[in-house]
């Protein structure tokens, strides 16, 4: 299952509640993941954020992973920015597979500090990104130099820009009939000559959140279930 916008919104949702934890540990097992200790309550969650192109994701962990002797610079700037601090929000846009941990805590002459962890889990595009409070880039884990007009800078001391998409917004339709339209409108052609799989295919280019990984899963669940309906209500012969 890919991690798409559906299953990034249900993991967001499961996180929540550790909205209020303190984050007491940061670490950087490899140059693709970062873990969040947090504590609440009297109980310590671990908080693992990858950006591994093939297997990016955000979910809470109980496996422990071995950690360089020396921590690398990242890490060490999360550590300095973010620790002592506390877990305020959870920020989540539609099915974007965008995630804004919000922190919020006391600086040493007890003057309220916030700083945002933006987690961007898209592909090969993947990063980790803290900002301050006036939404500018303090580091990231990686960077990256506008090379065209798709892409953005990501670099330190530099305003942090949200990436842009020109996809449908699926939770935006009110019913079904909204979501029929659009896929008329579009594609009739591939209704018209029944061509299941292009559909599928499109659907997961014109909305946001629905990978195609999710759209086959999807799609052959329906196979099955059509398939075992039509073998459970065939006639009997006699």
């Amino acid at each position: 299952m890919a991690f798409d916008g559906i299953v990034t919104k249900a993991i967001t949702t499961e996180i929540t509640p550790l909205c209020g934890a303190r984050i007491d540990k940061v670490f950087e097992p490899n140059k693709n993941e970062i873990i969040l200790g947090l504590y609440l309550n009297g109980c310590n969650y671990a908080l693992n954020i990858c950006i591994e192109a093939q297997n990016c994701r955000i979910n809470l962990t109980t496996h422990s992973k071995p950690n360089p002797q020396i921590a690398p610079n990242f890490c060490m700037l999360l550590r300095k920015n973010l620790i002592g601090l506390k877990l305020k929000n959870i920020i989540t846009f539609d099915l974007e597979r965008l995630i804004i941990l919000e922190f919020e805590g006391f600086d040493e002459l007890d003057d309220i500090i916030s700083k945002k962890l933006v987690i961007e889990l898209m592909g090969k595009h993947s990063n980790i990104i803290l900002l301050d409070d006036n939404n500018v880039i303090i580091d990231s884990l990686r960077h990256i130099k506008e090379i065209d007009e798709n892409y953005r800078d990501i670099l330190p001391h530099t305003k942090y820009t949200f990436p842009t998409s020109e996809k449908n917004n699926f939770l935006e339709l009110s019913n079904f009939g909204a979501f029929f339209n659009i896929i008329i409108s579009n594609f009739s052609d591939i209704l018209e000559a029944n061509n299941i799989n292009d559909l599928a295919n499109q659907i997961s280019s014109t909305f946001n959140g629905i990978s195609k990984s999710f759209r086959r899963i999807y799609h052959e669940n329906c196979i099955f279930r059509s398939t075992e309906y039509r073998r459970r209500h065939r006639p009997l012969r006699f």
